[in-house]
């Protein structure tokens, strides 16, 4: 597809900003919104009423901390899904900057995202695949992280449909709860062990978890009631974990961790969230 091409009428297609498995998302103008955003044209799953699906789920999904589409329209054999352009990179990119991240720091990531868990279990939703480069970023150059739970692309309702696409994939290894390693159905646990491995990366600097990761003792200066949390999320019996997110971000805010501005890393470097994304180029 070549810059400035028009899909729907609405859609002008600027600059490609990410490639994945099974979609392609691009910086688009939105004539009738009069505004940027990420359009991402996902292969529609056949015959099924897949507009109708991602309507009725991002209407209910909608919160501050979830990246949801707010339009869709089929775009030939794909369905192009509109969504606010988030423009400070992923957890991903800031955790390969920085490497460990401030206990803080973290712990607001980790509450931002369980703020997200919450909301989309209390919808019906499973996402299983929670992991940093899932987790977006608005750009902070001296504030507080804003997180945005990102690519429902193998979620799972609770009519079992797929939210966005279809194929085999069931997550991200050392992101996959030891349950559905052994095949067990997801559940909202799954991605509360998840979101406790994201927490294990920020605080130890260490690359992606392996499968059935043992997370070991806290790292120096990381709180033990913080790491008690994580040890909690990451339990190998999902009996063992918080009975919801929201369980968990009380344990968390049990912890009074108080994150100071500016932030700086362990270091003693600033830490900053940029844009990633540049001026766009001007639409036709």
């Amino acid at each position: 597809m070549d810059s400035g091409w028009v899909i729907g009428g609405r859609f002008t297609m600027l600059d490609r900003i990410g490639v994945g498995g099974t979609s392609r998302v691009w910086r688009a103008y939105d004539h009738a919104a009069g505004r940027y955003c990420a359009a991402k044209l996902v292969r529609q799953p056949g015959p099924t009423s897949m507009l109708r699906v991602v309507r009725e789920r991002a209407l209910r999904m909608a919160h501050p901390h979830v990246l949801t589409p707010y339009a869709s329209c089929m775009a030939y054999d794909d369905v192009l899904l509109a969504m606010d352009l988030v423009r400070g990179g992923s957890l991903e990119t800031l955790l390969g900057d920085y490497g460990r991240l401030p206990p803080e720091y973290a712990a607001e990531v980790l509450d931002q995202l369980l703020a997200a868990l919450s909301h989309i279990h209390g919808a019906g939703v499973v996402h299983r695949d929670v992991k940093p480069a899932n987790l977006l970023l608005e750009p902070s150059p001296v504030g507080a992280p804003h997180v945005r739970l990102a690519d429902f692309g193998i979620a799972l309702g609770e009519d079992d449909q797929r939210f966005t696409t279809t194929g085999f994939v069931v997550g991200t290894p050392g992101y996959l709860a030891p349950e559905v390693l052994d095949w067990a159905r997801p559940g909202p646990r799954q991605d509360l062990y998840a979101a406790g491995m994201v927490a294990w990366r920020m605080l130890t600097g260490a690359g992606d978890p392996e499968p059935r990761q043992r997370i070991g003792v806290p790292p120096p200066g990381v709180p033990p009631l913080l790491w008690a949390v994580v040890a909690h999320l990451c339990a190998a019996d999902p009996a063992r974990r918080p009975a919801h997110a929201e369980a968990a971000r009380r344990a968390l805010a049990g912890c009074r961790l108080e994150l100071r501005f500016p932030v700086r890393t362990l270091d003693g470097e600033p830490l900053q969230i940029f844009d990633h994304l540049g001026p766009p180029p001007a639409p036709a």
